[in-house]
C-alpha cells in the first residue's frame, strides 16, 4: 500500500477532550446522565442529548469554567459512555444526539449502517505531537518498532490504537502479522506490561501519561501516520430537526470557544480537570500542554485521511468491502465553526 506520509497538523481541542475521547474510544459500555440548562414553563424547549466519553462530565465542567454554559437557549442532557462504539449502540434508540470522539468509530458506524454524520472536526494535539504512542518497559531490550517482530503488543482492534500500530509497523518494514496482538482494555494494558504479559502497549492519555510517569519508554507514535483528529458525530434524526440542528451549531460554537479558553488557561483547567478525573495534577498539566485549539474545516483533505484509515481496515479484513467514507460527513456547520467551505 502506498500512502501519503505527510505530518498532519491542525488546531484544536482541549487536553481533556483528547484525554477522555481518545483514550476511552477503545473500551466498552455506558452509564449515567445529567441534565443542565434552562427551559420555558411549557417544557417545549429543545433538549440536546450529548454523549460524553469518560467517567465524569468534563465537557460540561469545561463549558462552565469558560463561562459558555450560561444562558443556554436550550437544555443539555449529558450521558456517559465508555467508548465511541458504545455511543453508536445508543443511536438507534434516539437517546443521544451528538458526541465528541475519535475518528475510528465513525468508520465502523458506517459499516454497521448506524445513522450518524460527522459534523465537526478538531485537531487534537499541537504540531509535532501524537496522542497515540507505543511504549515498552525500559529493560525490555526493545528500542524501536522494528524490534516488535515476534512480540506481544497490547492493542484494541477497530480503534485508532490498532491503526497506529499497523501504520508504525508498516513504516518499520513490518506487517501486522509480524506481531502477536493481545486484546486488552486500556485500563488493563499497563498492568500487563508491568507483569511482562505483553512486550509493548499502544496507549493514549491519561493512561499513557501514567505509564510514562511509571518509567515506560516510547518506541513509536502516530506522528505523521495518523490524522490526530477528533470528530463530532451527530445523529441523522437530530440533524433532520431544524431546531435541534440550530442548537447543535450553537453548542459546538460554545465548545470551541471553551476549548480555546482551556488552551489559554492551561494550568487552571488542568487543575480543575484533574479533580474531576482523578489524574495527578502534574500529569494533567503535561497532557494539557500538548493540546491546541481551533476547528478544522470538513474538506477533501479531511475526507482523504479518513478514507486512508478505512482502506487500512479493509486490507486487514476487518471491513469486508471498500467504503466511500465521504458519506460519513455533513459540512453544514463549516461556515459557523471555521468560516470555510468544502
Amino acid at each position: 500500500m502506498t500512502r501519503d506520509r505527510r505530518t498532519r497538523t491542525g488546531t484544536l481541542i482541549t487536553a481533556l477532550a483528547a484525554l477522555t475521547t481518545l483514550t476511552l474510544a477503545a473500551c466498552s459500555g455506558g452509564a449515567g446522565a445529567a441534565t443542565s440548562g434552562s427551559g420555558d414553563a411549557s417544557g417545549a424547549q429543545v433538549t440536546l442529548h450529548v454523549g460524553e466519553l469518560g467517567s465524569s462530565l468534563t465537557e460540561q465542567a469545561l463549558l462552565e469554567a469558560a463561562g459558555e454554559f450560561d444562558d443556554l437557549p436550550y437544555k443539555v442532557e449529558y450521558s456517559l459512555f465508555n467508548s465511541g462504539p458504545a455511543f453508536m449502540e445508543a443511536v438507534p434508540s434516539g437517546a443521544v444526539d451528538l458526541s465528541l470522539q475519535a475518528d475510528t468509530p465513525a468508520i465502523f458506524a458506517q459499516v454497521g449502517g448506524t445513522p450518524i454524520r460527522v459534523v465537526g472536526v478538531q485537531a487534537s494535539v499541537k504540531e509535532g505531537e501524537s496522542f497515540v504512542e507505543i511504549v515498552t518497559n525500559p529493560d525490555s531490550g526493545i528500542t524501536s518498532v522494528a524490534d516488535l517482530k515476534g512480540k506481544k503488543v497490547a492493542v484494541l482492534p477497530a480503534t485508532i490504537l490498532q491503526y497506529t500500530v499497523v501504520r508504525a509497523l508498516e513504516e518499520a518494514g513490518l506487517s501486522y502479522d509480524d506481531i502477536t496482538p493481545v486484546e486488552l482494555p486500556l485500563t488493563d494494558a499497563g498492568a500487563a506490561l508491568a507483569k511482562g504479559d505483553v512486550d509493548a502497549v499502544a496507549s493514549l492519555d491519561p493512561i499513557l501519561a501514567q505509564l510514562k510517569a511509571n518509567g515506560a519508554v516510547v518506541i513509536g507514535s502516530g506522528l505523521g501516520l495518523t490524522s490526530g483528529y477528533s470528530y463530532v458525530v451527530a445523529t441523522d434524526a437530530a440533524l433532520a430537526d431544524t431546531a435541534k440542528s440550530e442548537a447543535i451549531a450553537d453548542y459546538l460554537g460554545r465548545l470551541g470557544r471553551a476549548e480555546e479558553w482551556a488552551v489559554q488557561h492551561g494550568d487552571e483547567w488542568a487543575t480543575q480537570s484533574a479533580e474531576l478525573t482523578g489524574l495527578p495534577v502534574e500529569l494533567a498539566k503535561a497532557a494539557q500542554a500538548r493540546s491546541s485549539a481551533g476547528w478544522v474545516p470538513i474538506d477533501d483533505h479531511v475526507i482523504a485521511l479518513q478514507q486512508e484509515q478505512a482502506d487500512v481496515y479493509t486490507d486487514l479484513g476487518l471491513i469486508q468491502k471498500p467504503l466511500d467514507v465521504s458519506l460519513e460527513f455533513d459540512d453544514r456547520f463549516n461556515d459557523v465553526l471555521t468560516g470555510g467551505t468544502k
